[in-house]
């Protein structure tokens, strides 16, 4: 009987304190503010000061929190996997050419993105766009230099304006 009790509460501690593990949990658990413009999708190691270098520091740490009302601020409750916001109506972390979800770094000039669906290759882009593999990276420095690691749904810039 004790040793029942035991698991049952070992078993309770494992479930009940788990991560979540699924994006609808994610969301619901974090949330961001609705008029969010750009989202990124935190990765294991990250820390606020982390994600927000990876957007050359375009807002403060206060923005961040103030987008992202459930994240601590000593920043220890990110999970990896889940989307936080890091850009609202007019600031600087998405272009307004182009719609969330966008991946880090995207260039500030961008007024022509294209959503990246099922099947899509980087080659058919440039091809589609008129554009090179350099000008894509350059505008989207998230892209490794085999342009093989684009994600389905995700917004990428496709030009640029001539002015930044």
């Amino acid at each position: 009987m004790l040793a029942q009790a035991v698991l049952s509460v070992l078993a309770f501690a494992t479930l009940g304190f788990a991560a979540p593990t699924s994006g609808a949990e994610l969301v619901a658990r974090q949330g961001y503010v609705a008029n969010c413009t750009a989202t990124y999708t935190v990765q294991s190691g990250d820390n606020c000061n982390k994600i927000r270098d990876s957007f050359g520091d375009v807002f403060s740490l206060d923005d961040f929190y103030s987008w992202n009302p459930e994240v601590d601020s000593f920043c220890s409750n990110l999970i990896p996997g889940e989307v936080v916001c890091v850009a609202v109506g007019t600031s600087q972390g998405a272009p307004p050419a182009c719609p969330v979800p966008v991946k880090p770094g995207l260039i500030s000039n961008c007024d022509d993105c294209y959503k990246v669906v099922s099947g899509d290759s980087c080659s058919a882009i440039f091809a589609a766009n008129n554009i090179t593999l350099a000008e894509f990276r350059a505008w989207n420095p998230d892209i490794n230099s085999g342009c093989t690691n684009l994600e389905v749904d995700y917004n990428y810039c496709v030009g640029v304006s001539e002015t930044l």
